[in-house]
């Protein structure tokens, strides 16, 4: 999809530009009317071509604004998640509970989290950040069944999806 319309954007840009580097050249091209003469005959003898071209115009740029307003739902969704403030109060309180157990897990150098998706289905983004040496199965196992399940249990949401992201960090000294 973003393939596509970084294709029609450039494509667009470069008749914008082409067209406009055209009209500043001047010569014959930038003294001919913008439509050709048979379709501005064909336009003055029916009325209902210019209502129609505007309908679709309308109609292709409310398509666009509704595009760019789901997107932009989709986006704070994913950001932010939409939760009542009792709830959000609780995770707050949780959160700190989560970093300080993930800490203290052996190879682990920080971690942040973030509470996303919606109300019907939230989601917990667990970034943490190992050391070469760690075993992340020891980590991924201690997380899970022990401050992944009190989390659920403090926010009062059971069946929270927790995603733990891994960046190892090689050679780099530790922090003093």
């Amino acid at each position: 999809m973003r393939v596509g319309i970084a294709l029609t954007g450039t494509a667009l840009a470069a008749a914008g530009g082409a067209g406009l580097c055209l009209g500043l050249a001047g010569g014959d091209l930038a003294a001919r009317p913008l439509l050709d003469p048979a379709v501005s005959r064909y336009a003055d003898g029916t009325a209902w071509f210019w209502p129609v071209a505007a309908a679709a115009a309308v109609a292709v740029a409310a398509c666009g604004l509704l595009w760019l307003a789901a997107h932009g739902r989709a986006m704070m969704r994913r950001r932010r998640a939409a939760l009542d403030g009792p709830t959000r109060m609780r995770a707050r309180a949780a959160e700190r509970d989560l970093l300080r157990d993930a800490l203290r897990l052996p190879g682990v150098r920080d971690a942040r989290l973030r509470l996303t998706g919606t109300a019907v289905r939230p989601r917990l983004l667990l970034n943490l950040t190992c050391t070469g040496d760690a075993v992340l199965g020891e980590v991924y196992g201690e997380l899970g069944a022990g401050a992944a399940e009190r989390y659920r249990a403090a926010t009062g949401m059971p069946d929270l999806v927790v995603v733990i992201r891994f960046r190892m960090v090689f050679g780099e000294p530790a922090p003093v």
